[in-house]
């Protein structure tokens, strides 16, 4: 079996998954401190969880649309 390999747009968005997973963190860290400084009934608590999700969802959704994917069998079968 033939190794799979990533065309020019799954390397780009594994890199920009990649990147996401990057942003990440630091989004993580700002919520926690905002949580313990200013705790969960400031409106800026739970906007930094949000972005902590949306880029975690970006990094999954990235990752999956970079995977390499087999080719398709041939067209060829009439029904």
């Amino acid at each position: 079996m033939s190794e799979l390999k990533r065309h020019i747009g799954q390397k780009v968005a594994l890199a920009t998954a990649v990147f996401c997973a990057l942003l990440a963190l630091p989004a993580f860290g700002l919520f926690i401190w905002l949580w313990v400084e200013r705790g969960l009934a400031d409106t800026w608590v739970p906007s930094a969880l949000a972005a902590v999700g949306f880029l975690g969802a970006c990094t999954v959704v990235l990752y999956a649309t970079s995977r390499p994917q087999p080719p398709l069998p041939p067209d060829d079968a009439q029904v």
